[in-house]
């Protein structure tokens, strides 16, 4: 029986919405290996998701696996249905063209990445990314203040809540002196250039302001270094060490070094093919390199010199600030041919990623010398998936999981691409 009020496209989002909803609640709670660290809020977790999972714990008790992913799922089901209209509406999408897009973007419902299911930060951060993008294509096609303050909340908290995004203000304003060059010395643009300058500042002192009520130390989320520095301590030699001024650091990197080349974690371990075959090595091993070694040794390493846990893991994220760059500066051939390899791996072909290269630089020069909007959107959505796998394979390997976000945008390119040929044909 049809809803009334609603048009048939509404009437069929309404039941695909249902489905999805019933079908997942049914599926359980998924408790990954990051799930415990968000539960209990450890210090190298950014503070969105684990205020979130503590809030829901508060409130449902015994019932937390189910509230959890009954929240998840509505959020994330808003999350698709603003940014799936919003963008019909803005691209004046065909109804084949709406479908592929839904199906592009409940796609990260199901295996195998189980977002609404599993208790991990992108049960958040996935719909806070997709409203953070339907505020900015609202605000890009109407001017308002509104929307311009809803692009500043959404960011804030996605960025409170996966760090990988702290970029995004920067690349929203590169695209707003583009679009807006003509009149940017106005005082009501140059307030939101202001504000879009401030918000990484704000954010970073929300942050350690959380850390400092919670765990009493004022810094920021301790795992951006350690997380570098997998990378960096495959590509190690056991003659690095020579660089290494602080006693403390020597001994974790020989620990750890050690302990990487017994178990042919190195990326001299052993003589391969192709440079594809010793990203694939590196991609398999990461996480025993990271988590299993520097973290979990280097941890212990303070944590038996006296130190608290929270002390230790500020300690071992410093130990591999000061590690890091001297290993990536003494084998940067080695590090820089890794560092692609992982590139090429985040978009599964060197096709693609220069093709989205060569969008982005199109585009921008077509926002300087055409008014068409059609190009600076496919500046923004180049541009937001080149700066995200470029921070992701920088600091990790090229998982699914840290580059499904903009899947939607890799299609909406696509048709704006087709449409501005049949354009130029026509004309």
């Amino acid at each position: 029986m049809k809803i009334k009020g609603l048009s048939i496209e509404n009437y069929l989002l309404v039941i695909s919405y249902l489905l999805i909803f019933f079908f997942f609640i049914f599926q359980g709670a998924i408790y990954s290996p990051d799930t415990y660290s968000y539960i209990n809020a450890n210090i190298y977790r950014s503070p969105g998701y684990p205020i979130f999972t503590k809030f829901l714990q508060f409130v449902s008790g015994v019932y937390f696996d189910f509230v959890i992913v009954a929240i998840q799922l509505l959020i994330s089901l808003i999350g698709i249905h603003v940014f799936f209209k919003i963008a019909s509406k803005i691209f004046q999408l065909k109804w084949i063209e709406k479908l592929f897009l839904f199906v592009i973007l409940i796609f990260p419902f199901f295996k195998p990445l189980l977002i609404a299911n599993n208790i991990s930060s992108e049960g958040l951060s996935y719909p806070l990314y997709l409203l953070f993008l339907s505020s900015v294509l609202y605000f890009f096609s109407q001017n308002t203040s509104r929307a311009f303050y809803f692009i500043l909340t959404n960011l804030t908290i996605l960025i409170l809540t996966r760090g990988q995004f702290i970029i995004l203000p920067l690349l929203i304003l590169t695209s707003y002196i583009l679009i807006f060059k003509k009149q940017i010395i106005c005082k009501l643009h140059v307030k939101r250039i202001i504000l879009l300058c401030l918000l990484p500042l704000a954010v970073l002192i929300m942050d350690k302001t959380y850390h400092l009520l919670k765990d009493g130390v004022f810094v920021s989320t301790p795992f951006t270094y350690l997380c570098v520095s997998g990378s960096a301590f495959y590509v190690s030699k056991s003659e690095d060490i020579n660089f290494i001024n602080s006693k403390d650091d020597k001994q974790i990197f020989e620990d750890c070094y050690t302990f990487i080349n017994d178990n042919n974690w190195l990326l001299s371990s052993k003589k391969r093919n192709s440079y594809k075959d010793y990203y694939q090595h590196f991609h398999n091993n990461l996480g025993n390199i990271c988590n299993y070694t520097l973290h979990d040794r280097g941890t212990k390493f303070y944590v038996d010199k006296g130190y608290s846990i929270v002390e230790a893991r500020i300690a071992i994220e410093n130990t591999c600030k000061d590690i890091a760059p001297i290993l990536i500066k003494n084998n940067f051939k080695e590090w820089i041919r890794l560092y692609y390899s992982n590139l090429i791996h985040s978009f599964k072909s060197p096709f693609i990623l220069f093709f989205i290269m060569i969008t982005l630089i199109f585009s921008g020069f077509k926002i300087i010398t055409t008014s068409d909007f059609r190009y600076s959107y496919l500046f923004l959505f180049s541009s937001l998936i080149l700066s995200n796998a470029v921070i992701v394979v920088f600091a990790s390997h090229s998982i699914m999981r840290y580059l499904f976000y903009n899947f939607a945008l890799f299609y909406l390119i696509f048709l704006i691409l087709i449409r501005l040929t049949k354009h130029e044909k026509q004309t």
